[in-house]
């Protein structure tokens, strides 16, 4: 038996996620632990959907063609898939998209970046969830006559199967009152010393004082250092008269005992009641492992956060200053779809008269592209020189950047701008990147430079062409990535597109850069509703000064 099987048959994982590179990261995690498959569009996912019939469904917030949490609501509204569990794959970290998505039905949530070992972890976790079940389906119909003690017991796992704290957990141990009609329930756990410390308990006796766990170790010992259960026994009070009956559990973590259940009553209790108590603290075991390991893994993702926190004041640290560009005024913005951005651009003089701009789109987004965008920007710094064409320069950060990432599937688009400051002259050479738009100001018009060579990294032995233009003043160009133009409507379902913006930005080029930045974003965001942005967005506005002292 595999991992990841279930009673003979392979857990069956389904993922709905449009990112290529995200759903290969699901696969090499989760393939050899499961019967795995992705999809990248909710149409493909219904059209699988019954036949592959998943036990998990990983499912994609943001999506081209659907809504995470209304397709989360509609399976939860589907009487078949009721006990389907399904994990939300989110970048989002505020309060309120995680509480949509608990509100939508899901049972959880994985974040974006995440760490393929969270994703197994979690995976596993709902694997034993799912088991657990089936063995407790097996133990209902082999004991119908205890069918409504099961039932409870089904309740209270179902129920806080998504608890993710401790005292949550423990306060809904009073529905054993309903499952064994019990006098007393105590919790306790074993501290680093092994000494037992309680942590729950609660009395539904209305005259007798229960006996507590550490009492009855004090006087009858033994107890403590039970590893398979569970234990009866029966306790004959000082009065001679009253029998307390007695059931202590073992709650392990991994092969070792981390603390007990313990149950009184004033009567004996059966088999299968003690069987009934074996399968709780299962449960309970299970439950505190899943406990102890998201708050290890929200403890490390706290720590990665703060780490990306650093990683992101770097980026923002290396982004040029454009200010000190005599006669010139540009403008920028740069905004990552998650902490950090596979975005980037640069500026940096070649000689006193040639400036450069690069601005690049890694594939993806996060930390991986990131680090991509960084080789290549330290590339362009290394290679770029005033006798090295702009063509001539990406094709030989080209060469390099294939040698390096064409195994890993990382590839990008990149715009190099050179700009000659006294002539105002600008030299264009494009990776796949999207068209330049170049407002004139002399007949206020507008033309898109849509000329461009292969991706970054794409092919080994790719060349590129340039673009010559003269800047004159008043004149302005845009450079961008595609964050901005595939930005998604909600309500229209199109995508912000090329056209839309080539007529905004006619209509606003007379403006200052930053302030034409400003409306482009304004109107980006109007577009797509002020939803969450899905990629990284980067623009850079070049005017030639009409006054070089202004």
């Amino acid at each position: 038996m595999t991992g990841m099987e279930t009673q003979g048959i392979p857990l069956r994982v389904l993922a709905l996620e449009d990112d290529r590179l995200v759903r290969r990261i699901l696969e090499d995690t989760l393939r050899e632990e499961c019967e795995f498959l992705a999809v990248a569009t909710y149409a493909a996912f219904q059209d699988v959907l019954v036949r592959f019939n998943p036990d998990i469904v990983l499912l994609d917030v943001l999506l081209p063609d659907g809504d995470g949490f209304e397709i989360c609501r509609a399976l939860r509204m589907n009487h078949q898939y009721e006990k389907l569990f399904i994990l939300m794959l989110t970048a989002a970290d505020e309060k309120d998209s995680i509480e949509r998505g608990y509100a939508s039905g899901a049972n959880d949530y994985i974040r974006k970046p995440f760490i393929p070992y969270e994703v197994k972890s979690k995976i596993l976790s709902y694997k034993k969830i799912i088991d657990f079940q089936s063995k407790l389906f097996t133990a209902f119909n082999y004991q119908l006559e205890f069918s409504k003690k099961l039932y409870f017991v089904n309740r209270l796992m179902q129920k806080n199967i998504d608890v993710s704290d401790m005292p949550s957990l423990l306060s809904e141990l009073k529905m054993f009152n309903e499952i064994l009609d019990v006098g007393y329930i105590e919790v306790v756990r074993r501290d680093r010393n092994g000494k037992p410390v309680s942590m729950y308990d609660h009395s539904f006796l209305k005259d007798d004082a229960p006996l507590r766990f550490e009492r009855i170790v004090r006087n009858y010992g033994g107890f403590e250092d039970m590893e398979t259960g569970p234990a009866s026994f029966r306790i004959q009070r000082k009065s001679g008269t009253d029998t307390t009956h007695c059931i202590i559990s073992p709650i392990t973590f991994g092969s070792t005992v981390a603390g007990y259940l313990m149950l009184q009553r004033g009567r004996e209790f059966d088999s299968d009641e003690k069987n009934l108590v074996s399968l709780c603290t299962d449960f309970a075991s299970m439950m505190f492992r899943r406990i102890s390991i998201q708050h290890e893994l929200d403890t490390q993702y706290e720590r990665y956060k703060a780490e990306i926190a650093k990683v992101r004041k770097i980026q923002a640290a290396a982004l040029p200053d454009f200010s000190a560009l005599f006669g010139y005024d540009i403008g920028y913005t740069f905004m990552p779809a998650d902490d950090i951005s596979g975005d980037f651009f640069d500026g940096f003089y070649l000689d006193d008269s040639t400036y450069q701009i690069v601005l690049c789109d890694v594939s993806g987004h996060g930390m991986a592209s990131s680090y991509v965008g960084n080789e290549i920007r330290s590339l362009f710094r290394s290679i770029s020189r005033p006798d090295l064409s702009p063509g001539a320069t990406l094709t030989e950060v080209n060469r390099l950047l294939f040698q390096d990432i064409s195994e890993i599937n990382y590839f990008g688009t990149a715009i190099l701008c050179r700009i000659n400051l006294h002539l105002g002259e600008l030299v264009i050479a494009s990776a796949g990147h999207p068209p330049v738009i170049w407002y004139r100001e002399r007949d206020e018009s507008n033309r898109m430079l849509d000329s461009t060579g292969p991706l970054l990294g794409f092919f080994d032995n790719a060349t590129f062409g340039e673009d010559v233009l003269a800047l004159s003043p008043g004149d302005a160009v845009l450079f961008y990535t595609d964050g901005v133009t595939e930005t998604f409507s909600p309500e229209t379902g199109e995508f912000y597109g090329e056209l839309r913006l080539l007529k905004h930005f006619m209509e606003i080029a007379p403006l200052d850069s930053r302030e034409i930045i400003q409306e482009i974003i304004g109107s980006v965001y109007e577009f797509n509703e002020y939803t969450n942005q899905a990629d990284d967005i980067t623009m850079i506005c070049i005017k030639r000064r009409e006054n070089p002292f202004a």
